[in-house]
């Protein structure tokens, strides 16, 4: 069983928390009693969707749905370099950029759907929090993010990507974010491109990643770029201890 204690989580929510991803093999009642050696008081158990049984257990002892994650993926990768609208231009982020990019992570994540947004028991502001520290660390931090791309129009920042080596040479798009004033414009199918241009450089032969069931939008751009279905999980969470 995976799981365990999550500082970060504590430190946005002022609650003690377990993260877990649970397989078949896995059971709630094990999960839930590690919660509760560890003065858990919340548990964030993510789950595969074919693991009904698991899911049934969890159910059971409290816990609840709160979002569905669809994972498509491509392999091989297209080497070929995304072309941009005149006027915009491409660059690797840097820890100077760090700032910036958690700015346009908080304008564009704001009131996102995310499991976090769909308990009413954490702090909508917090929970808003949670993308804009995610983007900011991925520019600091080399074990968040392997490379952030970046696009920017007129020496502005207005969109980014997250880039994450999952091992045996599959690389993941974690975060992904647009300007508002600057979508229409293809930008985000840009960023999947060069995703892939940038992975194929440095030896990836495969991409994944992962989005809310309900946001077809980004799906639809995913087939057209040649993605397909791969996985889905759903995540839970369970109050436990004094804040149950």
């Amino acid at each position: 069983m995976d799981i365990a204690l999550s500082p970060l989580d504590h430190e946005r929510f002022g609650v003690i928390t377990a993260k877990a991803t649970l397989t078949t093999a896995d059971s709630a009642p094990a999960a839930g009693a590690w919660c509760r050696a560890h003065g858990a008081q919340m548990l964030i158990a993510r789950v595969p969707t074919t693991a009904v049984t698991l899911v049934q257990q969890l159910e059971r002892q409290g816990a609840f749905l709160t979002d569905t994650l669809l994972y498509y993926s491509r392999k091989p990768l297209t080497a070929t370099a995304a072309a941009l609208p005149d006027g915009y231009h491409w660059r690797l982020a840097t820890a100077a950029d760090a700032d910036a990019v958690a700015t346009l992570a908080a304008l564009t994540f704001t009131g996102y759907a995310g499991h976090y947004h769909a308990d009413d028991r954490l702090d909508p502001a917090a929970a808003d929090a949670v993308y804009a520290d995610w983007a900011a660390n991925s520019c600091r931090h080399t074990q968040v993010a392997d490379a952030v791309l970046l696009i920017e129009h007129d020496g502005r920042l207005v969109a980014f990507a997250t880039l994450k080596d999952r091992g045996a040479a599959l690389l993941e798009g974690v975060l992904f974010g647009v300007h508002p004033d600057h979508q229409g414009r293809k930008l985000y199918q840009a960023l999947m491109q060069q995703a892939q241009h940038w992975g194929s450089a440095h030896g990836f032969t495969a991409m994944t990643v992962s989005t809310q069931v309900v946001n077809l939008a980004v799906q639809k751009v995913w087939c057209r770029l040649g993605f397909e279905p791969s996985s889905s999980y759903y995540t839970f969470h369970q109050w436990l201890g004094e804040r149950a």
